[in-house]
Parts: structure tokens; C-alpha cells; sequence
């Protein structure tokens, strides 16, 4: 009786045994199949990310690009002001005005990243310092909209003076914009040259605070474009392992 006992003890622990063994191997093989679907996940993400950021990257870089070469316009007109020497003539003038309207606003791509950080998705990316990178990214972009707004205050004083001082035909044509030159206005009706500008203190200051503003803008886009490569560089290297 015990020899049966004892034989019967023995299979049913194998059994047991069996079914542990089995149980782990099935987790074993869900965990797996779970870690393939988040590397595919991430992979994507990765894939996505990438994208809008090399558009971000030379969307940026482009504004840069011409935001510098409109301050080096706006601050030759100071040269010009109260009692400095004129510009020889008025349509050079005029050329370096029409950049004090100018300002390039930057819009990024952000969808997809919006949608992982709205989504609670963005752990799905293993580097964190990615993660991190990623996550910085809108307050910098805040900071570049909250200057581009800076500027675009002082554009409306600008506006201001020359509704009630300047010539926007006159600077309209030696615009370069196509809405005017595929289809030019008319000459204006008065004689006005707008280099009298020049003699007032409150276009001067207004130029000045342009000026101060696109500089301001420009180092946060700079800024943005720094974190930009950062991100780029840790999303190549993601994507290759």
C-alpha cells in the first residue's frame, strides 16, 4: 500500500511539475510576443518622430536664416535717423523698411508627438534622455511663439506710424512678395517720400524695439534648434539599434 502510495505521490508531483513548467513556458512566450508588439510601437514612434523633426529642423533653420538677414536690414535704417546722413535714395530706404514688417513664424510638426505625451504613450520610448528632450520640446516652443508675439506688438506700432505718416505704395513697389508683383498697384496719388521718417524720434524708437525683438526671438530659435539636433541625434541613434 505505501509502495502505491509513494509511486502515485511521484506521478502526481511530475504532473505538477509539468504544468508549472508549462505555465512559465506560456508567460514566457506572452511576455515575448508583448516585448515584439512595444518594439514595434517604439520602432514607429521612432520612424514618425524622426519625420517631424527633420522638417522641424529645416523649417527652423530656414527662419533663422532669413530673421538674421532682416535684422541686418532693420538696423541699417538707424544709421539714417534724425540728423545722420539720408539713404541716397528713397527706394533703398523703402527696401530696408518693408523688412520691419517682416517676421517668419515658425510652425512646427507636433501631432505625433502631442499624441504620446496627450496619450501617457511617450514611456513607450526607452532612452530617457530622449524622453526628457522630447518632453522640454513645447516649452521651448512656447518661448519662441511667446517672442515672435513681441515682435508682432512693435509690427503694429510700425503700422501705426505709417498709416498715418508713410507710403505703403511706395514701399509696395519694391516689394518682392508675389500678391504684388505678379499683379502691381498703382503708383500713390501723393508726393511723399518716405525718408521723412527718418526725422521722427518715434519711428527710430520703434525700429529700435523691433530690432531688440527679433534679437530676442532669434536666440530662442537658436535654442530650439540646439534641443532639435539633440533630438535628432538620439532618434538616428534609436532607430540603428
Amino acid at each position: 500500500m505505501e509502495n502505491k502510495t509513494g509511486k502515485y505521490f511521484k506521478y502526481a508531483l511530475g504532473e505538477i511539475i509539468l504544468v508549472v513548467i508549462g505555465i512559465l513556458f506560456a508567460l514566457q512566450i506572452n511576455n515575448w510576443n508583448q516585448q515584439r508588439v512595444q518594439n514595434k510601437e517604439e520602432h514607429r514612434a521612432l520612424i514618425n518622430l524622426k519625420l517631424d523633426f527633420d522638417y522641424n529642423y529645416i523649417t527652423l533653420d530656414s527662419i533663422i536664416t532669413r530673421t538674421e538677414k532682416s535684422i541686418a536690414l532693420q538696423t541699417t535704417i538707424l544709421n539714417h535717423t534724425g540728423n545722420k546722413p539720408r539713404p541716397k535714395t528713397e527706394i533703398e530706404f523703402d527696401r530696408a523698411i518693408n523688412a520691419l514688417a517682416a517676421l517668419s513664424v515658425y510652425f512646427p510638426k507636433n501631432g505625433y508627438l502631442n499624441d504620446l505625451l496627450n496619450s501617457g504613450k511617450l514611456d513607450i520610448l526607452k532612452n530617457t534622455n530622449l524622453r526628457n528632450r522630447l518632453s522640454s520640446w513645447n516649452s521651448v516652443l512656447k518661448n519662441i511663439k511667446d517672442k515672435e508675439r513681441n515682435v508682432e506688438d512693435q509690427i503694429d506700432k510700425f503700422y501705426a506710424i505709417m498709416y498715418k505718416r508713410g507710403s505703403w505704395l511706395n514701399l509696395d513697389e519694391v516689394a518682392t512678395i508675389s500678391v504684388l508683383t505678379n499683379d502691381p498697384l498703382p503708383k500713390s496719388g501723393f508726393d511723399i517720400d518716405n525718408r521723412h521718417l527718418l526725422d521722427l524720434i518715434e519711428f527710430e524708437n520703434t525700429t529700435e524695439n523691433i530690432i531688440f525683438q527679433n534679437r530676442s526671438v532669434l536666440i530662442r530659435q537658436k535654442l530650439g534648434l540646439d534641443l532639435i539636433r539633440e533630438i535628432k541625434e538620439l532618434l538616428e541613434k534609436e532607430i540603428k539599434e
